[in-house]
C-alpha cells in the first residue's frame, strides 16, 4: 500500500467526489487531523450508499415492469420485411 493520503486522492477520484470533499480530505490527513479524515470518508460513503439505493430502486422498478410486460402483453411475432 503506497502513502496514506495518496491512497485517499485516488480512493476519491475514483468515486467520483467532488474536488472540495478530495481536498478537505487531504488536507485533515496531511494535517493528522484523524477524527476530521474519518468523518470525510464517511460521509462520502454514506454519498455513494445513497446513490447504489436510488440504483437499486431503479432496477428493481425496471424488473417489476419487466415482470409485468410478460404477463399483460400478449406475445407475438416480429414481422420482418
Amino acid at each position: 500500500m503506497g502513502d496514506l493520503t495518496t491512497d485517499i486522492e485516488r480512493c476519491l477520484s475514483d468515486c467520483a467526489c467532488d474536488d472540495a470533499t478530495a481536498e478537505r480530505a487531504r488536507c485533515c490527513c496531511e494535517e493528522g487531523r484523524v477524527r476530521e479524515t474519518k468523518r470525510v470518508l464517511l460521509e462520502e460513503r454514506s454519498r455513494l450508499v445513497g446513490e447504489m439505493r436510488a440504483s437499486q430502486r431503479g432496477i428493481d422498478a425496471i424488473d417489476h415492469l419487466l415482470g409485468r410486460v410478460s404477463l399483460e402483453m400478449p406475445a407475438r411475432r416480429e414481422e420482418r420485411p
